[in-house]
């Protein structure tokens, strides 16, 4: 959950923190210059109101909240200033402003999740799959046939991953982990109870763990290896369809992939190719285009 959202929502806050919360939102970005004691004047608060408003966001302190939300009010002000990603088109619009809106729409999530991204992460990341036996992918609705992409293609280089549609077998795949299985968890609100069914028991047994989720402070991140973070744009029921999710969330497993691709790139690029071969021997161009050189 982003941090905005947290401030709005939060129902154990007394009035002093309430009170520190409205002027924090209001100030945004306009923080940033602005110290513990200044806030407190400006809210009518102490000190301590607002660390303890701190602590309970999950924060160390004021300095702590005040840099990740600096960094969060700088993510939400960038991209998608033409399109919104709940409603990239209205009734009234002609059918082509509908295609030319969802053209926009993929290109500003693109930009988005990249803006998102921390190379460390994902060569962290490539590697932890490297070193894996067997890799599962645990997620649910459209992200398990995001996931089923996935897995095709790190099959058809040679590595093992497992996508399973039932919710159970997901679980039990989680519950008999073992240290040299790596988990896929994707999830945009990074709230569920499966989720954390999920990441318990994978923690418990030592497997490792890669999280695609939104950007925020999910309760999980510091339970898992490694968090790669989607573009989170989208309100999670008033949409007319969850493309920038859709989109990100692709966008993530196919840098992933790439990545650990990459590691091994001239082995298994001739793997891939040996397969395609033998699976569809007598498979013919329809175009020059398509020919092989």
């Amino acid at each position: 959950m982003l941090i905005i959202d947290k401030l709005k929502n939060i129902e154990t806050l007394s009035e002093a923190e309430k009170s520190v919360a409205k002027k924090v939102i209001e100030l945004q970005d306009d923080i940033k210059g602005i110290s513990i004691r200044e806030l407190a004047s400006m809210s009518f608060t102490s000190t301590s109101a607002i660390t303890r408003l701190c602590h309970k966001m999950g924060f160390n302190g004021y300095n702590d909240f005040k840099q990740k939300y600096i960094e969060e009010i700088k993510y939400l002000n960038e991209h998608f200033d033409d399109v919104d990603a709940n409603f990239p088109f209205t009734k009234e619009d002609h059918l082509a402003k509908v295609i030319g809106s969802i053209s926009e729409l993929y290109q500003e999530t693109a930009k988005d999740t990249l803006s998102l991204v921390n190379y460390f992460d994902y060569i962290k990341a490539a590697k932890l799959l490297n070193k894996s036996k067997n890799v599962y992918i645990l997620c649910i609705g459209s992200s398990i046939q995001l996931g089923k992409i996935f897995a095709d293609r790190m099959m058809r280089i040679g590595k093992n991953v497992i996508v399973s549609e039932n919710v159970n077998e997901q679980y039990y795949q989680s519950y008999n982990a073992s240290e040299d299985d790596c988990f896929i968890i994707i999830s945009y609100s990074g709230t569920t109870v499966k989720t954390n069914q999920f990441i318990h028991n994978i923690k418990k047994r030592k497997a490792k763990s890669i999280l695609i989720t939104s950007m925020g402070e999910s309760q999980w991140k510091d339970q898992v290896n490694v968090t790669l973070s989607m573009t989170t744009r989208e309100r999670l029921y008033s949409n007319i369809a969850s493309f920038t999710s859709t989109v990100s969330t692709m966008l993530i497993l196919d840098m992933l992939y790439s990545c650990y691709f990459h590691q091994n790139y001239e082995a298994f690029f001739e793997h891939k190719k040996n397969v395609a071969i033998d699976y569809e021997p007598n498979r013919k161009a329809s175009h020059k285009v398509m020919e092989e050189e």
